[in-house]
């Protein structure tokens, strides 16, 4: 590979790294701000100066401060949707798995009025079914939506396990 390839590579590697420090530095320093602050009290300033980065560095990346919630909630769906099968049991272990994982965040989203943008997220799996399976994939897009603010609402108080051990029995008589 000639040297100037090589530079290219390595400020590419440098570019995505930085970005990637700046986005999560910025997703940290929001969570931690709402927890004593209302989302519309958060300005720019406020989350650049907690986070250490520019103002350009998060105009780079986002337009809005619920921007960066809603790249976190798009991030968090694609992580269900990508392990998602046909055996509802499995599905609410992983879904339910991966939402304890985000658990302090789930509150703090909700308290910034993002609940509809986790739905919004929960379906976009829409997008790749057919049209005779839709009205299903919304009914259960709707219950794995319910079930996940109620369980925010309860502080989370159910395991993972027990949670998805009900759901499947609900879900497997619903269906």
């Amino acid at each position: 590979m000639p040297n100037t390839e090589k530079k290219i590579e390595n400020l590419k590697k440098a570019n995505e790294e930085s970005h990637s420090l700046i986005v999560d530095s910025l997703k940290s320093a929001l969570y931690e701000l709402l927890e004593t602050k209302d989302i519309n009290e958060i300005k720019v300033v406020d989350l650049t100066k907690k986070a250490g980065v520019s103002r350009g560095g998060f105009y780079r990346n986002y337009y809005l401060v619920t921007d960066v919630l809603a790249d976190d909630i798009k991030m968090i769906a694609e992580d269900v949707r990508r392990t998602q099968g046909k055996d509802i049991e499995k599905n609410w272990e992983i879904i339910l798995d991966t939402v304890y994982l985000h658990r302090k965040k789930i509150p703090l989203l909700l308290k910034a009025g993002m609940g509809f943008e986790i739905l919004d997220q929960i379906n976009q799996s829409l997008n790749d079914v057919k049209e005779e399976n839709r009205l299903r994939i919304t009914a259960w897009n709707g219950i794995v939506f319910n079930c996940i603010i109620l369980w925010a609402k309860q502080g989370f108080k159910t395991s993972p396990k027990q949670l998805a051990a009900k759901m499947t029995e609900v879900t497997l008589n619903f269906f």
